[in-house]
């Protein structure tokens, strides 16, 4: 995002509370490159989804940043659910996602022979990105154009003048406070906190925000999973423990889904019998002797587990009334993919 603002012509800093960049959620998910079949066609998720598949790959390819377009199968494991692979693909066509394919047992068996299934959406346009490397580069180009980035930064108070413009109180081992034309709020967990720093805003215009926790556990020892990503259908409130890989070949199923108070990456084991019940419902071979912990994520949710499923929030002074200030909320999954047109669109915003 501050690259793009930058070429826009503003002069650039960003303020990183942690001691580098991505260490939540950037960094703390499956690394998966959706296709934007899910979610709501003409919502933001849709259209950002949709637009950064495309150029995530290009992305990838022009920076050297590890990659593969794996494509991913998503599965109906009864009858039952079959009726729903047909609306999820008549969803993705409607979202401009190319190429959707629904495929028979037999043909699922071509492609990963031992998934258990009556029928599959093939989604070619899926893949996997090392989301380490994309970080890296990401930064290494922020750093080229020298904007500035000021690391274990917090910001404890945003003040708004229209004199001054926009002043925001930071912490740090030597604090400083900024004037700015704009400011963007993209704190992920924490956006909607640092919003009610900000003197003057309407309360009632923000989001509640929620804390959805994602467990994964990696499998040891040799798979079946070499080629193609594989989904079970989606629930409300994620896209279900899924098995995806990584550049060594190191295959992790995650994440499940457990609402929290507060921010803890610690991991609960006993969430595994949970995790192979999941599993053998499309891969019934599964050891589970062979499931061992991996790590945890957490989704920065607007939602929350009783409520409908929400769309990125991109808020400006069209509904807080405060020039220059562009709040993100909810930028959980498909955030990645997203990240690249989300980052072009909020710049386009600012004057």
């Amino acid at each position: 995002m501050a690259k793009e603002i930058s070429r826009k012509g503003h002069e650039v800093i960003i303020l990183e509370q942690n001691s580098r960049a991505g260490e939540e959620t950037s960094s703390r998910n499956s690394g998966v490159i959706h296709s934007g079949i899910y979610y709501p066609t003409g919502s933001n998720k849709a259209t950002l989804c949709v637009e950064g598949n495309r150029l995530l790959y290009e992305y990838a390819k022009k920076r050297n940043i590890w990659h593969r377009n794996t494509g991913k199968l998503v599965i109906a494991s009864t009858s039952d659910e079959e009726g729903k692979l047909d609306s999820l693909l008549e969803n993705g066509r409607r979202n401009n996602v190319k190429d959707l394919e629904l495929i028979s047992k037999k043909r699922i068996h071509r492609f990963q022979p031992e998934i258990l299934a009556k029928s599959a959406l093939y989604c070619p346009s899926s893949g996997i990105i090392d989301a380490a490397e994309l970080i890296l580069s990401l930064e290494a180009e922020v750093q080229q154009k020298d904007i500035i980035t000021s690391h274990n930064s917090e910001v404890e108070e945003i003040e708004v003048s229209d004199s001054t413009g926009i002043t925001l109180h930071v912490r740090a081992e030597e604090s400083f406070t900024i004037e700015a034309d704009n400011v963007i709020n993209s704190a992920g967990l924490h956006a909607v906190d640092l919003a009610r720093k900000i003197k003057g805003i309407p309360e009632g215009i923000f989001p509640k925000s929620y804390l959805a926790k994602g467990h994964y556990f990696q499998l040891s020892g040799n798979h079946p999973f070499k080629k193609h990503l594989v989904y079970p259908l989606p629930t409300k409130d994620s896209l279900g423990v899924h098995v995806s890989f990584d550049m060594s070949g190191k295959v992790k199923f995650g994440p499940d889904v457990s609402w929290i108070e507060d921010i803890d990456y610690s991991f609960n084991e006993s969430r595994k019998d949970d995790f192979v019940s999941a599993i053998k419902n499309y891969w019934p071979d599964l050891d589970p002797n062979k499931l061992i912990p991996d790590y945890t994520g957490i989704r920065p949710k607007i939602y929350g587990p009783a409520e409908e499923p929400a769309d990125f929030v991109i808020q400006t002074s069209k509904q807080h009334k405060i020039k220059g200030l562009v709040n993100l909320f909810g930028i959980e999954s498909p955030g990645l993919t997203s990240s690249l047109p989300l980052a072009k669109k909020v710049a386009n915003l600012l004057f």
